[in-house]
């Protein structure tokens, strides 16, 4: 029953121990609405559409490849074809950020070049009260989606 005594008194001691030299360490939490952190180039938030920088126009080609890559089935493609010449013309392109889970597989098979018509952005307030909110088109995933604040 001793040797009990002494493996409970050193545990304890041990978990003390821990506990004091956690205490004295800077607080690693943000108080949210009035800070914000800044997070890494590579962070993954919200995905977005790019505009052509030259026309301002599509940047998107409509060759669904984020569609087929993307595995929560999470985003939706509407084409229709050019009438005034070959490829496709993006008719509706929407997510549904309710089933997102914003891993970037739909950025990778994008074959625009020099730039990526869909990318994550570094958006990640999402939070709204209804469903219909989440579903983005093609307007939102240009300008962005707008961020209801919400105070007391």
């Amino acid at each position: 029953m001793d040797w009990i005594r002494k493996i409970f008194l050193w545990e304890l001691l041990g978990g003390l121990w821990m506990t004091l030299k956690v205490f004295f360490e800077p607080h690693v939490t943000v108080e949210y609405p009035k800070e914000t952190v800044t997070f890494a180039p590579r962070f993954r938030g919200v995905p977005r559409l790019r505009r052509n920088p030259d026309t301002g126009g599509e940047l998107c080609i409509s060759c669904l490849l984020c569609e087929k890559a993307c595995p929560d089935h999470c985003i939706y493609i509407d084409a229709e074809p050019n009438p005034h010449g070959k490829g496709k013309i993006l008719k509706q392109f929407v997510i549904d950020y309710e089933r997102c889970c914003f891993c970037g597989l739909c950025v990778d098979p994008c074959p625009t070049k020099p730039m990526v018509a869909i990318y994550m952005s570094h958006d990640y307030e999402l939070a709204d009260f209804t469903r219909s909110s989440f579903k983005a088109g093609k307007v939102e995933l240009h300008d962005g989606i707008e961020i209801q604040r919400y105070a007391k």
